[in-house]
């Protein structure tokens, strides 16, 4: 019988052993090189599992529908002009945005376990151009209230637009393979888009005739958000990331149109409604990250480049030609912002 004992003792004993190397405990920090759908969520030994990150954007912006005027004008418009003969030869003149400044900051919490985070984070951006040109010009936006046709010596534009955005999201890491990771999320965002359009002109009449007008269009409004994060990791704890994302919001469009001549305002209009819009996001670049304080702080730096889209935003109203014409228009065009941006996590 102790034969017997001795003899099972000696077979169950690799076992035993080796069930007590699956049992060890790997380090936080580092990467499972075996595991598909391990979470890979950044983690740390004995935290509160809280993480805070900021990041600087030095963006531009870019949208449809930002020309007001003509230059090149040189005589009245022909039916028919003589052979080798044009009306007018010039270039259309745009408001070109200016690079500027913006801030994102967020909070977020990690469920260490199962691999979800969710965060929450805000995102400001500012941007004031404008443009200006004389000589020649055709007026775009507007024309003096009277007959007859009227060119403008002097043309000066200004826009102005301010981004807050919001987001909450809930999400989960995932390693595939060694070195890539996957995090799908999705959550819900609100957006306050609001831009204005200030438009100058000096009109060649006699008498002298200045007009200005002022068009606005501001979305406020909220919905669903959704996409991808992406990390490949590299040597030296170096990587690549990337995000995707897509949302459908919808909300409240407030616009408004004001035209004033040599100091009086002869036109306003009013335009309230629901709309729904859609946005795209898309980013890529390099981070780098680190554990530290015995695998009980953990920290990343990154920079890389961002573009958004906001189809249809741009709902600012003007009239076209005299104002007794009636002929009113709206435009429908995107608004994009693009740049660099640089930022970093800490993990507690």
């Amino acid at each position: 019988m102790k034969t017997l004992s001795t003899l099972l003792a000696s077979l169950l004993l690799p076992y035993s052993a080796l069930g007590h190397c699956e049992e060890k405990k790997s380090s936080i920090s580092e990467t499972p090189s075996d595991r598909v759908n391990y979470p890979s969520n950044f983690q740390v030994e004995r935290g509160w599992d809280f993480f805070i990150f900021g990041e600087y954007l030095y963006w531009t912006a870019n949208e449809d529908g930002l020309y007001f005027a003509q230059t090149g004008f040189q005589n009245a418009t022909l039916p028919s002009p003589p052979d080798g003969g044009i009306n007018f030869k010039g270039k259309l003149k745009k408001i070109e945005p200016d690079w500027n400044n913006g801030l994102r900051l967020g909070v977020g919490v990690n469920f260490p376990k199962e691999g979800y985070d969710i965060a929450a984070y805000w995102t400001w951006f500012k941007n004031n151009s404008h443009a200006s040109a004389s000589g020649a010009l055709i007026p775009l936006w507007a024309e003096p209230d009277f007959i007859p046709f009227a060119t403008a010596t002097r043309a000066r534009g200004t826009w102005d637009l301010a981004i807050n955005v919001a987001d909450v999201e809930w999400g989960r890491s995932s390693w595939f393979g060694g070195y890539l990771s996957v995090r799908p999320f999705f959550g819900f965002r609100g957006a306050w888009i609001d831009q204005a359009l200030r438009l100058n002109y000096t009109y060649a009449t006699v008498p002298f005739v200045s007009s200005h007008i002022h068009s606005n269009a501001d979305f406020h409004g909220g919905g669903m958000r959704a996409g991808a994060d992406v990390r490949f990791a590299l040597p030296a704890r170096f990587g690549i990331y990337g995000i995707a994302s897509g949302s459908l919001l919808y909300g409240r469009l407030n616009g408004s149109l004001n035209v004033s001549e040599n100091g009086m305002k002869i036109a306003r209009t009013r335009d309230h409604f629901n709309k729904g819009i859609s946005s795209m996001q898309l980013g890529l670049g390099l981070g780098w990250d680190t554990h530290f304080y015995r695998d009980r702080l953990h920290i990343e730096f990154h920079i890389g480049w961002e573009s958004n889209a906001w189809f249809s935003i741009n709902q600012m109203n003007h009239f076209v030609n005299q104002l007794s014409n009636g002929s009113y228009f709206k435009e429908n065009g995107n608004l994009s912002t693009q740049g660099i941006v640089a930022g970093g996590r800490f993990d507690f």
